[in-house]
């Protein structure tokens, strides 16, 4: 008898705990991925839900079965959950929250960092452009909204002819690679890939070196080395004290 009555107590327990506990809760506490809106999200406290946004332009990021966070499109986990609410963005930005290109196809090494509908301008580091697909900055000719050749200020040159004939163009992943030192700078060169320029830099104490392709101590590069010499030259000019002017 005792045994039944434990049984039964053991059945309306779990019972009770079915009909109470919430469907829009998998667990008592926690976060969780509503319905198909990504930027939506459930928030559960001892098995009651609470519908939640949200900011606007940030999407909601499974972590675990129980924890999320609102976060930026490139780090969620949306999947097939494509709907978002209305936007709510301002004259500088789009949405309130996220990163966006500047509209400038010329000048995409610079874009809107927006929070709370206020942008701040960033910069990507030198000839690398914003990627708006993967929020990083990226070769101007994989952004799909840059223009490489204006921004850079640079067109790779057509291919030589052979035999009167335009040689084959290399279009694998690692793509036809072409280098052109730099029209105002022995730092820097190009280096074309499937006929759009890259910008490089090859840093302090180093120049390119057409006929290697490569970076190269300034000794090594006529031209870069004259260039040196004459500018340390006009440097050391201007630093000399001015003569004492005679006495009237």
């Amino acid at each position: 008898m005792a045994k039944l009555l434990i049984s039964a107590l053991v059945c309306l327990a779990m019972f009770g705990s079915m009909v109470l506990a919430s469907p829009e809760c998998p667990t008592k506490n926690g976060r969780f991925a509503s319905g198909d809106q990504c930027d939506a999200y459930t928030e559960c406290q001892d098995d009651v839900p609470v519908e939640k946004l949200c900011p606007d332009g940030l999407l909601f990021h499974q972590r675990t079965k129980s924890t999320g966070e609102c976060t930026y499109a490139p780090f969620s986990t949306c999947k097939e959950r494509t709907r978002l609410q209305p936007a709510n963005g301002t004259d500088e930005c789009p949405r309130q929250f996220g990163f966006y290109p500047n509209g400038d196809q010329t000048k995409c090494g610079v874009y809107r960092n927006c929070a709370h509908g206020v942008a701040s301008l960033t910069k990507c580091p030198e000839g690398l452009a914003f990627n708006e697909e993967s929020y990083q900055c990226d070769w101007p000719d994989l952004v799909a909204n840059c223009n490489a050749e204006a921004y850079l200020g640079f067109t790779c040159p057509e291919s030589e002819l052979v035999d009167g004939v335009a040689p084959e163009v290399d279009v694998t992943p690692e793509g036809e690679l072409r280098y052109y030192r730099h029209p105002t700078t022995c730092k820097k060169y190009f280096v074309c890939v499937n006929g759009h320029p890259r910008l490089y830099n090859c840093g302090k104490y180093l120049a390119f070196n057409d006929k290697t392709k490569l970076c190269d101590f300034y000794n090594k590069v006529p031209e870069c080395f004259a260039l040196l010499k004459d500018k340390q030259r006009l440097k050391a000019q201007r630093q000399l004290p001015e003569q004492a002017q005679p006495l009237a």
